[in-house]
């Protein structure tokens, strides 16, 4: 796999590729407050609701979901969420962020993943007190995702001037110095 960090960034990209990446955090965006949405109104993010939303409750008539219905919502969340943070980590790290930041970013994010895939596992077959460990794994998910969000949005809108205009000389590629014809020289004297 290619090292993304290496030489381009996002700051140097020109404006249309700064506009796909923008319409795609923009989605994100949109992707993630739904699903805040979403679990709000199912569970009012309170641990006490989360296990009765996957052990059933007799208050809302609710059956406790089965072996099926867990591996349906596992198989689907197991193929979409890492590769969703795989690519918004790739973009965190086309920016300046400091290594620390990035790294704590990236395990922050897929800890928040492991913990949100196995959670209902173990509220369903072991004890209701995992619903906690569900909402440290949505959080986990909700501070990575600004700082995804946010870091490369301020890069490529608001911070001054690109890195490649900063006065460093940009070195040409060998394949360019071997294809340059040589100027000619002087005339050789008679």
């Amino acid at each position: 796999m290619r090292n993304f960090n290496a030489r381009f960034r996002l700051r140097d990209s020109d404006r249309h590729i700064r506009l796909i990446y923008t319409f795609f955090l923009f989605f994100m965006l949109v992707a993630f407050a739904f699903s805040f949405f979403w679990a709000h109104s199912m569970t009012e993010l309170s641990p006490d609701r989360v296990a009765q939303h996957y052990l059933g409750s007799d208050a809302t008539y609710g059956e406790p979901m089965s072996f099926r219905e867990l591996s349906e919502i596992t198989h689907f969340h197991l193929f979409t969420m890492p590769v969703l943070f795989l690519i918004l980590i790739h973009v965190l790290y086309l920016t300046e962020a400091a290594s620390r930041l990035k790294v704590f970013t990236t395990w922050a994010a897929f800890g928040g993943v492991f913990l949100d895939l196995l959670s209902p596992w173990l509220i369903r077959y072991v004890s209701a007190m995992f619903a906690l460990t569900m909402l440290i794994g949505d959080v986990l998910m909700a501070v990575s995702f600004v700082i995804l969000l946010l870091i490369p949005l301020y890069e490529m809108w608001i911070k001054q001037r690109p890195l490649m205009a900063s006065g460093r000389p940009v070195e040409p590629s060998r394949s360019a110095t071997l294809l340059t014809p040589e100027p000619p020289g002087p005339a050789p004297l008679p």
